[in-house]
């Protein structure tokens, strides 16, 4: 008998996966079809990690209505998915108080709760960022800000909805869909999901699925954004996050702290024609020339890695509607900042467009566990685990203090991850100082060994980024 799903999902973003959550929340039967091998290999993976106040985006917009219903959601969310929270604030500085006052306004305008937000001056401003150059005069501090665990809300989001009985396909390549008698059949030359509704959320995909479906294609912008992380050892350099006032470019070059305790620099805001994930040496300068004009005292000599990430837009403000071209179809794009902060309100508009808005979720759902991490405990907790599994005792990451057992929960956790990155996310292997320096081949090897594939097969996220030639190409 041919298994019909309610929902078809494209795209293992954070958007994606707050859905794919949300309806199986509901009692939906639903699938995520993702073309990488992991939830968060795309936009996700390469943002700030910031829950933003509401106070930026247009009055009116839906990034201003999903933006502030987010914030107040996502508290609640990380505690129930056991993700690192933290409602640290952030505060926008300069020397105009126009505009921070406006900044201000649009907030309360926005719906961001009055007590949340307070304009600080000189003394009071400079005791909440102590580096901060002593002739920025004025700020607007957001108390409801905060940050998040971003690779392991989207992974959670996604385990949860697994665990009560969803279904993923990872490196599912659409190659067709066809609709008949209301059913879409969605193929990749070698298997084929039958769903009776589709939710194309996928990111830099969009088109390429709209187009296979016959619905809307939009015309898409694409605004790269370059990071510097910090060692943990700059960790009090900020103890929020810390924003110029924003231009028409975006929020500027921001610094903020990490829910891991590394620090972010960043990012820049460079117009490119398509999806570019490259880094730059004049993106890099760009950010060191405006961390600069902010801050004294800045630690650059802790810099540990450079990243680059981009925001894929669709005019100015989210697109979440309905297909006028094709019935069943959810059309989602243009999700750039504040899309995390968003995510959780966006999963519910999604419900209210499709009429379930009144549906409640199912009672007794089962929680997702874990990982257990030896990092966050006394050394009397690590002894007990080692006394019933050694494994905790072998330590992999010396940087991040992870276990040879961390990396097999992950690896057998419920979305089985096979890639370096899919368990760099899930437990910190490879995030620290040394950047994989001395850990990457063990973990390779632990890949290799419980998965039964040579260490060659080991990729380090997509299909053709092996960590080691084949033996044929040799």
């Amino acid at each position: 008998m041919t298994k019909i799903f309610d929902f078809a999902i494209f795209g293992g973003g954070i958007v994606g996966s707050a859905i794919f959550n949300k309806l199986t929340r509901l009692g939906k039967k639903c699938v995520l079809i993702e073309i990488a091998e992991d939830v968060c290999t795309g936009v996700s993976k390469a943002n700030s990690a910031l829950v933003h106040s509401g106070f930026d985006a247009k009055q009116g917009s839906l990034k201003a209505k999903l933006n502030v219903r987010g914030n107040f959601l996502m508290p609640q969310l990380c505690k129930r998915l056991k993700v690192d929270f933290k409602h640290c604030g952030a505060v926008v500085v300069g020397n105009s108080l126009e505009k921070i006052e406006q900044l201000y306004s649009r907030g309360i305008q926005n719906g961001v709760p009055s007590d949340q937000l307070e304009i600080l001056k000189n003394d009071s401003l400079h005791a909440l960022v102590p580096n901060l150059k002593k002739e920025i005069m004025f700020g607007l501090h957001a108390k409801n800000a905060g940050i998040v665990n971003v690779f392991m809300l989207n992974v959670a989001l996604a385990e949860e909805a697994v665990i009560n009985g969803a279904e993923c396909r990872f490196g599912f390549e659409t190659s067709a869909i066809s609709s008949n008698n209301n059913i879409f059949s969605i193929t990749n030359g070698k298997e084929t999901i039958h769903a009776r509704q589709v939710i194309n959320a996928s990111g830099t995909g969009y088109n390429d699925i709209a187009k296979l479906l016959g619905s809307e294609q939009k015309k898409l912008s694409f605004r790269r954004g370059q990071y510097y992380v910090l060692n943990k050892d700059a960790r009090n350099f900020v103890p929020l996050t810390v924003f110029p006032l924003p231009t028409e470019k975006g929020k500027g070059i921001l610094a903020t702290p990490t829910t891991d305790g590394n620090i972010l620099f960043g990012p820049t805001a460079e117009a490119l024609e398509n999806y570019n994930t490259e880094t730059t040496a004049s993106g890099f300068s760009d950010i060191e020339k405006n961390i600069n004009t902010l801050f004294d005292n800045v630690p650059f000599n802790q810099v540990i890695r450079q990243f680059s990430g981009v925001r894929i837009g669709c005019g100015e403000d989210f697109v979440i509607e309905k297909s006028k071209q094709v019935s069943g179809v959810i059309n989602i794009c243009g999700i750039n900042s504040p899309g995390l902060s968003a995510s959780p309100a966006i999963a519910e508009y999604v419900c209210q467009l499709l009429g379930l808005d009144n549906e409640k979720e199912i009672a007794n759902l089962l929680e997702r566990s874990t990982y257990n991490s030896i990092a966050t405990k006394s050394s009397r907790e690590i002894e007990s685990l080692i006394q019933e599994n050694a494994k905790y005792g072998n330590i992999i990451c010396k940087c991040e203090m992870v276990s040879e057992q961390e990396i097999l929960n992950a690896i057998h956790s419920p979305l089985k991850p096979h890639t370096l990155d899919g368990i760099k996310r899930r437990v910190r292997t490879m995030a620290g100082q040394c950047q994989g320096g001395f850990c990457t081949m063990k973990v390779a090897q632990i890949i290799a060994r419980e998965l039964a594939v040579d260490v060659d097969d080991v990729i380090k996220e997509n299909k053709t980024s092996n960590l080691c030639f084949p033996k044929e190409i040799l």
